[in-house]
């Protein structure tokens, strides 16, 4: 029986070109991104649907600056997850990591979430301030997205040797 003495706890990151890549992807988006917000929260009427029921109809209104609250929130959670992607250890992946192939993948799971949470925060703010109907649906896109993302790189990263 093989031992396996890999410590991910000993693993450094080192700037790579595909990490730079994603970090300016990810700035890119980001401007991108916050500027399609900033253009709808200024072309939203003073007060917006803020929160809907199950049904789908609005049970809360406010200015619509407030939907930039949870989109700051996403932004500031890639950004963490593009930060952490250099700490692979604090990652918390479901499956054991007992090579460097899974921690090259699990590096780069998380920088594609970080992506995809910038469109999530672009999502929330078209579904709010750019639908004439608000409907969920891009929410969910996004949301679908992500979970599948998670799920791919949770089998390759299972299987990765």
């Amino acid at each position: 029986m093989e031992q396996n003495n890999f410590d991910i706890k000993n693993v450094k990151v080192h700037r790579t070109t595909e990490g730079t890549i994603f970090e300016i992807a990810f700035v890119i988006v980001a401007i991108i991104v916050w500027g399609l917000i900033l253009w709808m929260i200024h072309q939203a009427p003073d007060i917006v649907p803020t929160h809907f029921d199950a049904s789908g109809k609005p049970n809360a209104y406010g200015s619509p600056v407030g939907i930039a609250i949870p989109c700051a929130i996403l932004t500031i959670a890639g950004v963490g997850m593009m930060v952490l992607a250099y700490h692979p250890r604090l990652i918390n992946m479901p499956v054991k990591i007992t090579n460097i192939r899974q921690v090259e993948l699990t590096i780069r799971s998380t920088r594609v979430a970080a992506m995809t949470f910038l469109l999530l925060a672009l999502a929330v703010t078209y579904t709010l301030l750019g639908m004439q109907s608000p409907s969920p649906l891009p929410i969910l896109a996004v949301v679908t997205i992500l979970l599948l993302e998670i799920i791919i790189f949770t089998i390759l990263i299972s299987k990765a040797k």
